[in-house]
């Protein structure tokens, strides 16, 4: 049987080695999925019921990363359902759909942040949880913008859909270089609301740029490059499962938007300034024994000064 040889960007490669390159790519995303949805899916239903209680309490401030989280649910779900059957168009769609709608998520948080801190007034008194909800309804339609109906389905270009991947990028930058400058100028908020709002952009900002990214990269050299890499190909797959972690990523948010996360911060804190104390006593105490031994003398001897005073003289 002939070996015919595929050329690909000047380096030629047979079909054999392409199908055991597809196929070990395909087993490891099979694995990589199914351990972790396993771990995504008990975090974000905790997460979610979390954020449903925290509604009560601060109705307007949970209700963009609530939706964030509920189309990270999607997304999982979705990978789950395309390792157990093949990937049908219509799931494909679905997981399309839901990313785009997580990252405008992303953007709103982000946006939010800014409006607290650099509109403070304007965001006390105009913000509600019906403004919330009302805003969260039309993002969840906006990605209709940038699909094609080709009946019976609703599909997304490639152009299309890395354009819409890339729109809340400088968004989100420019929320946070706004934010960061605001808190500079900012008298109201403490030192604790500073660093939780500035933490939330800065994590928004890393989990956009490190995990979603370079899929959206990845996906632009396939899809426009008119040409295939052997070295593109490879770390593609790579892309996307970096792409996958992104919803356990989205769920640290939550401790963002708790109202008794500073309590939480100096628990940590004092915890492990009380085993750094420890660690110093005993380090102390195995360093000089002679103190340690006088300080128990010392103590029996004011307990019972009269008793022991002999014993104390002849132990000195």
């Amino acid at each position: 049987m002939a070996q015919h040889n595929i050329s690909i960007n000047g380096s030629t490669a047979s079909n054999e080695e392409w199908r055991k390159l597809i196929w070990k790519q395909y087993y490891a995303q099979l694995v990589f999925v199914r351990v972790l949805s396993v771990i995504e899916i008990p975090i974000m239903i905790l997460t979610l019921i979390a954020l449903c209680f925290l509604v009560k309490s601060r109705p307007a401030a949970s209700v963009f990363v609530s939706h964030l989280i509920l189309s990270d649910l999607i997304q999982v779900i979705c990978m789950l359902i395309s390792t157990e059957t093949s990937w049908p168009y219509e799931r494909s769609n679905a997981y399309l759909y839901s990313l785009i709608v997580g990252l405008y998520f992303m953007a709103c948080v982000a946006f939010e942040r800014y409006l607290l801190v650099s509109h403070p007034i304007w965001y006390k008194s105009h913000h509600s949880l019906k403004l919330s909800c009302f805003i969260s309804v039309i993002v969840w339609f906006v990605p209709l913008i940038c699909t094609e109906v080709k009946p019976p389905y609703i599909y997304f270009d490639a152009l299309h859909w890395c354009i819409a991947c890339l729109i809340p990028y400088p968004i989100i930058i420019l929320c946070f270089a706004g934010t960061w400058r605001g808190l500079s100028r900012s008298i109201s908020l403490t030192a604790l609301k500073r660093k939780l709002i500035l933490g939330s952009l800065f994590l928004v900002l890393l989990t956009y740029t490190f995990l979603i990214l370079p899929a959206v990269i990845m996906a632009l050299i396939v899809d426009f490059g008119h040409y295939y890499s052997i070295v593109v190909m490879k770390f593609y797959p790579y892309a996307l499962l970096i792409l996958y972690v992104n919803p356990l990523a989205d769920c640290v948010l939550y401790l963002f938007m708790r109202p008794d996360v500073g309590n939480i911060m100096k628990s940590v804190r004092c915890c492990r300034r009380h085993q750094r104390s420890n660690h110093k006593q005993d380090e102390h105490s195995v360093v000089n024994p002679q103190n340690s031994c006088c300080t128990v003398v010392c103590c029996i001897s004011a307990q019972e000064p009269s008793s022991h005073s002999l014993n104390t003289c002849s132990s000195v």
